[in-house]
């Protein structure tokens, strides 16, 4: 019998490291919010689409930010997007991270469940809700409803 071998176990190889933290994006409302008030460049739309496999430029259609403004603040030395506009990159890349945790990291199978209508969103299609705080809630929300069984 050998005593000195000691277990070491493995990390979970399955369950899949969150978007917020791969894109160094705060959980926690109070440090989210002030990267927020500070602005978020045009790099994190360049790197939603690295993590996602998800196009710059649809990104910026989903949230409500327009080719032109995408354009010139990511020509402006990475100027900062506003206030509102950060807002809607943060909830977005939030839901998608719900989205990815309910499935499994499956990236292609969170899109889709996106793109597709939702009965518990009045028939609206999850990502047509995400150019809205309010919208991107009611998203996260119903994901935790449907993690937790409570579907209405």
């Amino acid at each position: 019998m050998n005593i000195g071998t000691a277990y070491k176990p493995k990390a979970n190889p399955t369950k899949p490291v969150g978007l917020l933290a791969a894109l160094s994006l705060p959980k926690q409302p109070i440090d989210a919010h002030l990267k927020i008030l500070a602005g978020f460049s045009s790099d994190l739309v360049t790197k939603l689409s690295q993590e996602t496999q998800i196009d710059e430029m649809t990104i910026c259609q989903w949230v409500g930010i327009s080719r032109a403004t995408y354009h010139r603040k990511n020509k402006e030395d990475k100027k900062s997007f506003s206030v509102e506009q950060s807002g809607k990159l943060y909830m977005f890349a939030k839901a998608l991270d719900a989205a990815l945790q309910l499935f499994n990291g499956d990236m292609p199978a969170a899109v889709q469940w996106l793109k597709s209508p939702a009965r518990a969103l009045g028939g609206e299609c999850p990502l047509q809700m995400l150019s809205t705080p309010t919208g991107a809630e009611a998203v996260i929300d119903l994901i935790g409803r449907i993690e937790h069984g409570v579907i209405s």
